[in-house]
């Protein structure tokens, strides 16, 4: 069975929306609510964001069963300790429904590379960039089972103690839209989120031969369509062996549209 999320934009939103929208979403049926992770609105000329730790954190407080997550944190704006308190918290807020997607950053000439260049963090290619995400899911997982030393190429952690409480370590599922992405995360995480496009049936075929037989989850992001009766194409997800999809939508979130498509979605 197809498992449908919801990816609530950040992108001038109200943030008592954002969160409404989530405790809605549960109500609807939906399986998680998650946010994206930027800081500035100027990328899509929309005036502002919003902190995604933050609004998650009011998100778990509304809820009691859909999972929540940032889709996905940037790795290059956050480091290990960072990223491994906020999920942290976030998982001691909902209870343990708390998961850590992390992603890449931006490559050099994308979308969101601007945000990269007005804080002044490296643009880099992808070698380099696969290279850094490993180094820091490997961090966070020496964080999260008490902290010591790590030693890498673009990480470095020295006695890293105390950092987490007793919560379960979330799982971490990394954002892709490529082979060399996919192959990290079937190596190193607990999911794949692939960014939906014509080569997304390859890609979610790949990653379950490279994951074998352990347990591994593939999910797919895209933009709500308001216009299809189910917000977008299921049966090739399903084809594909994609357990999840993601959908995003942008404010002013239009409710009734998504109860209706949530409706529709129920009767599968």
């Amino acid at each position: 069975m197809l498992v449908t999320d919801l990816v609530i934009s950040p992108f001038g939103a109200d943030a008592a929306a954002m969160v409404d929208l989530a405790r809605r979403a549960e109500e609807h049926g939906f399986g998680g609510v998650w946010t994206l992770d930027h800081f500035s609105g100027s990328m899509l000329e929309r005036g502002w964001s919003r902190d995604p730790f933050t609004v998650l954190g009011a998100m778990a407080a509304v809820t009691t069963a859909v999972r929540v997550g940032p889709l996905v944190a940037n790795m290059m704006n956050h480091h290990p300790s960072r990223l491994a308190s906020a999920a942290g918290t976030l998982q001691s807020l909902s209870g343990g429904r708390a998961v850590l997607g992390v992603g890449a950053g931006a490559a050099p000439g994308s979308k969101y590379a601007g945000e990269h260049d007005a804080i002044g963090t490296a643009l880099l290619p992808g070698p380099q960039r696969r290279r850094r995400l490993v180094e820091t899911i490997e961090a966070l997982r020496v964080i999260w089972a008490g902290g010591g030393d790590y030693d890498g190429e673009y990480v470095t952690l020295r006695g890293l103690g105390d950092v987490v409480g007793p919560e379960p370590t979330p799982p971490v599922v990394v954002g892709a839209n490529g082979r060399g992405t996919v192959a990290v995360a079937c190596r190193h995480a607990d999911g794949v989120n692939i960014v939906e496009g014509p080569a997304t049936a390859e890609l979610a075929r790949h990653a379950r031969e490279l994951a074998g037989d352990r347990p591994f989850e593939i999910s797919t992001f895209a933009e709500l369509d308001l216009e299809h009766p189910l917000g977008g194409p299921v049966d090739e997800l399903v084809a594909a062996g994609v357990d999840r999809r993601a959908l995003a939508v942008k404010a002013p979130f239009p409710l009734e549209v998504i109860a209706a498509i949530a409706t529709r979605l129920a009767t599968l």
